[in-house]
Order: C-alpha cells, then structure tokens, then sequence
C-alpha cells in the first residue's frame, strides 16, 4: 500500500538562501531594480524541469504564416507594470504577470484592477525563509497548483505585511482555492523551431483562433549589457538587451516579439542571418541579427521603454556562459479558472518556530481509525518561513494563525456515502526544543451539498515534540464519484496495432487517464548475498553511477530492461545517467529502485564498494558504503531482481540507525509507486527482507491521457487485468480493472447469431449468470465454463432438459476462488449440437 499521496510528485524545494541582493537602478531616488532574487537550482529541480512536458501548439504555424509583431501587453488581461518588492522577481514574473494574465484571459476579466490581479507574497512568503531569499517561478506555480492564490484586494496588497507575512484567516485561504494552476510547460528555444513554438504561443496557442499567452525565463541581469536600437532601424533608440550575465539572478517575462529589430553584433555593418558571425562552424539561430523578444520586467515604468525591452533572439540560443538566457528554455503556466473546492479543512494552530512544523490532510475507510491510511502533503507549512511565529511577526497574537486546506483530492480514498475519518496531521522536528505550540481546533468542511461543518472534539491539543500529532472528524461525504463506465476491451492481435478508447462519466470533466501498477511487499526469509566480487566502479565515489547489463530481460511498471543504472546513492535507475534520489519525494518522481537512498558514498579504505552477482535467472546488485563525510557509517544492503519482474530488497548487519534515508520503488510519474514498510526506520533488523512484486502487464502496452488505450502486443494467448485509472477535474479518482486478452482462436461466437440455441446473461458477469435455452422436445444437456487454454473451471449443468425454455444459473460466489477477471468460455452440448460461448469476468 502507498505510505504517501504526495501531491507535490515532481518538486522538492530547495530553500536556500541566494547571494545578497541589490539595487541596479543609477536613481536613487526611483523604484528600486532588485537583482539577486532566484535561488540557486538543485538537482532534483533540473530533474523536475527534464520532466516537465513540451508544449507543442495545436496547428503549427510556419514561421512565414506569423505575424512580425506580437504586443500582448495591450491585451485586457495584462496587468499594469509594477515594481517588484524585494527578491521577488520569480513571482513578480510567474504571478504577478503570467499567472495574473492566465487566469484573467480564461475568465475574460480586466487585469486593472487588484480584485483580478494576484501578488507576489502570498507565495514569495512561503519560499524565502521569511528573510528575503530567492525563488522560482515554478516554485509558485507549485504552490498556486495545490493551495490557490488570493487576490490583491484579498491579500490587502502585492506585498502586504512584508517579507516575513503568512495570510490568516481561513475565509481567505478559501477565497485563494478558487484561483489555481492547472500546469506548467517547457519550451526549448535554442533553435529556431523552438523560436517558432515559442512566438506561436504569444501570438496564438492553437493556431490562429485563440489569443496569446506571456512566458517566463531567468538570465543574468545583474551584468547585462543592454544598449540602445540603431538609429535607422526599427524602434530606433529603445532599450535593447545584447547580452546577458553568466550568472541567473532575475525572472521576466515574454510578452511578445518583434521581427524587424535589428543589432550588429559582429560589427561588420550589416544585418544577417546567413552568416557564421560567432565563428562556430554553423549558421544558426546564436548567428541571428534580426528580430528579437519583448520583455515585461518587474522594476517600474522607469525600467527600459515603460518597464520593457527588446531580447535579440540570438540570446535565446547562446549558452548561459556566453550571455545567453537560464538553460536556453522558457516556461508557460496553465489556469484552472473554474475549479472549486469541495472538502476543507479548518484548523487553528499556534507554534513559536515556524520552520519546525509541516501540516499535512490524511484519510481512513475506517471511522475508528487512530492514523491516516493515505496522507496528503502541501507545498507550503512544510518546515517553511524560518525561525517565526506563524504569522511571521514578533506578537503574541503572531503566534497563531488559522489556515485552509483544499483535501477534495481525498476523496479518491472514500466512497460516496460511507463514513470516512478525516485527519489533520501537524509533523515537528525540533531536536533541540527550541519551539512550542498547540492545534487549538481543527473542522472538517464539505461544500457539496451546501456548507456542512464538523469541529474536532479534540482541541488545545499540545504538538508532541519531535513527534506526530493528530486531530480527526468523521463524515459521511454524499458526492458524484468519477466512474470508469467501460465494462469490457476488445481482444488484440498480436503484433497489430490496438487502439481502444476508454469511457468514463460523472465526476466533473474532462478526465485524464493513467494506469495504476500496483506492487505489493511482503517480507520474506533470505538469507543476505555477502557477495564481494564483480565490484563495479562508477564515474565517482561520491555521486556517480556504473551502467551494468543484466542477462535477462527485467520486466517493471510495463516495460523491460537488460542495462541498469547502479547509484552510488543506493538506487537502480534506467537512463544511463545520474540522478539525486535521496528521499521520498525523489523517489516518487524518478523511475527507479531505490533499497537504500541518502546522501552515500564510496570509501575504498573502509572496505567499501557495489558488488553484482548475476546470470539468466537472477542480477544482485550489494552496496557496501557510507554515509558521505562519515566514513565509519555503515550500510550494507542489496537488491535482487528476477526476470519475471520480483525485486527483493536484502539488509545485512550492521546498519549504522539513522533517519534520513527512504526505500521503494517508482515508475517516477508521482503515480505509481510504492515506500516500503521499513523506509526511514532509524533501526532495521538484522538480515531484514522483503519481496515486491505486482500483477503482469501486457508489454507495448500503455494509455494516453485522453483515455486511448494502445500499442502492439507481443505475448500471444494470454489474459492480463490492468487497472485503469481515472482522474476528473477535481483530481479525484477511481480505479476499474478490466481484462486485456490476446486470445486467438477460431472458436464461433454464437452470442449474435439468430440460429443460437443458447444465450448467456449479463455478460460481463460478477455475481451470476444465467443460461437460457429453449428447445422443441426433451434433450440431453451440458453447460462447462472453462478458461482460455480450455481447462474446466466449473460444470454447470449435465444432464436431461425438458422441451420449451430452460433457464440454468451460476452462482458464481460458490466457484469465485477458481476465478480471476478475465475472459472464459461456456462448452454447451444440446443432443448433437453444440457451442462456445465466450464469457468476461469482471469482479
């Protein structure tokens, strides 16, 4: 079973100061031009952004067929230029400007007023550590995806109460559930193909009806070169950006494009495309004179030409090193403007030391539960705001602050109607008892059916130093489940295409579809593989990785492998590459099979080292290493894997307690994982053991987000039950699994043809089914249910019948232990005539 729904599957922040800030402005007298205000980026974050998907417009325009000028600053839903406050420029760009202009563009709303415009601290405030430090604007899309974001007249200004400020109040925190994130995309701009893409969205996002949108990027302001446009050419005189610094210190924003700008950058009096001016040995879009970027920046109307200024689109291009922009990539943000929570909670919570304490939501089936059976976590109270009072200030009334959180995810886990106990769980790490606090009251709140409360019965509850404290309420919650409808999947031939589209209704569409692998772990006795031959040598000892091919193909989360990734930081991966798997979050976010991940490393004179083992039934993989910097740290574990896709995970003796380490495995979708049992445990026993595995998969087989199930199976006659998942508006969920068969027989179905003398129903079946025949005259009779390679699974009937119609029924509770979901057939027999039927079994 899944330890936790982390609903922050992709990001780990990273909350680290960046180098001081400071002002450029030569004015002293104007708005400050703050640079210095982007954290530094971790390697889970570049992870992240490999994973975020492309966007890629609907109907692709050619670069001849767009406009040469795109201004979207004239559009209703851009806000005015303002002046950010402080180092917060990742969130001046992403929401003072982009996510303002998103959401206000699908409400066909005005961006000029503060009750349509969205601030800057509301988000800053939970990334900065309360001092001021730097941020991302996908750090803030994150948050805005989960938790909402007030409005301007909501917040009481872009940066009301400062730097340090939380928001209370929990009518506000609701208000902010209403304005959401949906997603957030990436666009490769290094080549002129990505130039295009990215200028069709400003101009256009589906290709021609539709109106543009605004885009992100960093780059190193603070030591740009920015001139003027020649005299002579177009928009002569304005500011023009030629040259980055080397280093990202501030967000903007694209808000169009002008074809016809120009610079001479080689200095050769002319203005080209077709020459090599940067002397590479290609002509590429690094080599281009001509057109550029209009950037928005968040410095005041005194900034540029009214707070803007041209980007040649040479820089788009040219390595961060020589001037370029932050990774040659910008990022677009998606809106949910019509989203509306359904299921709150409510909670009051008083601490002296903010940065101690993450609050998270959980759910039991079981109202007697005295723990949650899926958590839910929230990219922000999550060891956040530094060394605070909760609302960030220094009074005692600052100690306390009443919250709102959006758990209509939540209701995945329950079913509609049946009661259901619902947690707040407030987590403290405070080793040095530096902090204090309480939950002074917690409620439950369901909006589905007008507003229905439930208060905790626990209140004043002191936090647990260190330790996990929990308030419940129990509900029933009345609503309209999504449901998967299709109740059965055409057979597929093998090595043929198959293409099937899935079926769902109620909820609140549209729906999104994804597969649910499900693995499960069960401890086992084995004795721990000491094997110390075959030591593998990786690029480093610290953070490197060895490539080792196995002798079998490795079947997981659907597909095979026979080359693995080995980690020095305890994990398998399957992409050549190292990656910073280190705890849960990463695990979740990263295809892999992780036995013990933290921060390892390599030391040869302690005795360390990754050993295999392995031939055509087996690969072992043992990690004999140590903590980094703690040389006479002790880990030592293994991973076995099977051809038919069984994992085990062996731990020897001893293992140095520690907590800071995760174990588990992953498809890296931040869907389909699973953390162990023993995960984190500060002591594991000796010689510990466990076995994961899951049900079979078809291979070639997997199913788009639009619900089309497809590819070209491979494995002839056989039957697999794939749980599809479905997902509505809301992000809540339901899972129905159906059988997958590529049976292939010339057996005659006589299920539609009129000279059948037998007729089954329901078919699909569960509980029963019931044989109909209707015959002239007494006969001889027999009904036997076998499965797919002809093998008797029950005899139904056998023996004399009377003429006129027959009924015979199944009760299939009786043979339900022989029967699997999948297809079977029905034998029939009638004196000289006889039959098959074929049969779906659906629990």
């Amino acid at each position: 079973m899944k330890k936790l729904l982390l609903s922050l599957a992709l990001l780990v922040f990273a909350l680290s100061a960046f180098t001081q800030i400071y002002n450029l402005n030569p004015d002293p007298n104007g708005e400050p031009w703050i640079v210095g205000g982007l954290r530094p980026l971790t390697a889970e974050d570049y992870a992240m952004l490999d994973k975020i998907p492309q966007w890629k417009p609907v109907n692709p325009t050619s670069s001849r067929d767009l406009p040469a000028q795109v201004d979207n600053t004239v559009n209703p839903w851009f806000r005015p230029i303002f002046s950010q406050d402080g180092g917060s420029c990742g969130q001046a760009s992403g929401v003072g400007y982009n996510f303002t202009y998103e959401i206000d563009y699908e409400r066909n709303i005005p961006a000029n007023v503060t009750t349509n415009q969205y601030p800057t601290h509301f988000t800053w405030n939970f990334l900065n550590n309360g001092v001021g430090d730097g941020s991302w604007y996908f750090d803030g899309w994150v948050i805005i995806r989960e938790a909402g974001c007030p409005n301007v007249a909501t917040y009481g200004g872009m940066s009301s109460g400062g730097q340090s400020r939380w928001m209370y109040g929990y009518d506000k925190y609701y208000s902010a559930m209403f304005n959401r994130t949906l997603d957030f995309y990436g666009i490769d701009v290094s080549t002129y193909e990505g130039l295009n893409t990215l200028k069709q969205w400003l101009w256009s996002r589906d290709g021609g009806t539709l109106p543009g949108g605004l885009a992100n990027f960093g780059a190193g302001i603070g030591a740009a070169f920015i001139s003027a446009l020649p005299a002579g050419t177009p928009n002569a005189g304005k500011a023009v950006v030629v040259q980055w610094g080397t280093t990202s210190d501030h967000a903007m924003t694209f808000v169009g494009y002008d074809d016809n700008i120009r610079y001479d950058f080689n200095n050769d009096g002319q203005y080209t495309t077709d020459i090599d001016i940067n002397g590479d040995g290609n002509v590429d879009l690094r080599d281009c004179e001509i057109g550029g970027m209009l950037m928005a920046n968040s410095w005041g109307t005194s900034f540029g030409f009214g707070g803007k200024a041209y980007v040649m689109y040479k820089l788009l291009a040219d390595p961060i090193e020589i001037g370029g922009i932050w990774s040659n990539a910008v990022h677009i943000v998606q809106t949910k403007p019509d989203g509306e929570p359904l299921l709150t909670l409510k909670a009051k919570i008083s601490h002296t030391s903010r940065n101690k304490l993450k609050i998270m939501a959980g759910v039991s089936t079981d109202p007697n539960a005295t723990k949650p059976d899926v958590m839910k976590g929230f990219p922000l109270f999550n060891y956040q705001g530094g060394d605070f009072y909760m609302q960030g200030g220094s009074s005692n009334a600052d100690k306390t602050i009443e919250i709102g959180l959006d758990i209509t995810d939540l209701l995945t886990y329950v079913e509609p109607g049946a009661e259901a106990r619902f947690f707040l769980q407030v987590v403290e790490q405070d080793p040095n008892f530096e902090g204090e606090g309480a939950i002074i009251s917690c409620s439950l709140i369901d909006y589905i059916n007008g507003t229905e409360e439930v208060i905790s019965e626990l209140a004043n509850v002191p936090i647990a130093n260190s330790d996990t404290t929990l308030l419940w309420m129990n509900k029933a919650i009345n609503f309209d489940k999504v449901l998967v409808t299709t109740e059965t999947l055409d057979a597929a031939v093998v090595g043929e295409e198959y293409s099937y589209q899935l079926e769902a209704a109620q909820g609140t569409p549209p729906y999104s579809w994804s597969l649910q692998m499900e693995y499960s772990e069960t401890p086992i006795a084995n004795t721990f593989p000491a094997i110390t031959t075959n030591q593998l040598q990786p690029t480093n000892d610290d953070d490197g990785f060895a490539i080792q091919p196995i002798d079998f193909d490795f079947q997981f989360y659907g597909e095979s492998f026979n080359e693995l990734t080995i980690l020095t930081d305890g994990a398998i991966t399957f992409d050549g590459n190292f990656a910073y798997i280190r705890e849960d979050a990463s695990i979740t976010s990263n295809r892999c099979i992780a036995g013990y991940c933290a921060d390892l490393m390599i030391y040869p004179a302690q005795g360390d080292g990754i050993f295999y083992e392995g031939d055509e039934t087996h690969a072992t993989f043992r990690w004999k290493v140590s903590k980094f910097d703690v040389p006479n740290f002790d880990v030592d574990f293994a991973v076995t894997l099977y051809p038919d896709g069984k994992i085990e995970f062996l731990y020897g003796d001893p293992i140095t307690p520690a907590t800071g380490w995760s174990s588990g495995i992953s498809q890296g979708d931040g869907n389909n994982y699973l953390i162990t049992s023993i995960s984190g445990n500060v002591n594991i026993p000796a010689d510990f053991a466990a076995q994961i595995a899951s049900e079979p998969f078809p291979l070639g087989m997997s199913v788009s987000a639009d619900g089309i199930f497809h590819g070209i199976p491979t494995e002839p006659d056989m039957t697999w039950n794939i749980a599809f998942k479905v997902t509505d508006y809301q992000r809540i969920s339901n899972v129905k699994v159906l059988p997958f068969s590529t049976v292939i027989s010339n057996i005659n179905d006589f299920k539609d043809n009129a000279e059948s003398l037998v007729s089954v129903s329901p078919n699909p079946f569960s509980d029963q089914i019931e044989i109909i025949f209707t015959g002239k005259e007494a006969c001889n009779a027999s009904f036997m249910m076998t499965d797919i390679y002809g093998r008797e699974v029950y005899k139904i009937f056998d023996g004399k019948m009377a003429g006129g119609k027959n009924a015979v029924t199944c009760q299939i509770a009786a043979t339900s232990q022989k029967l699997t979901p999948g297809i079977y057939f029905l034998n029939w027999k009638i004196d000289e005539k006889s039959g098959i039927e074929k049969l779906i079994y659906s629990r």
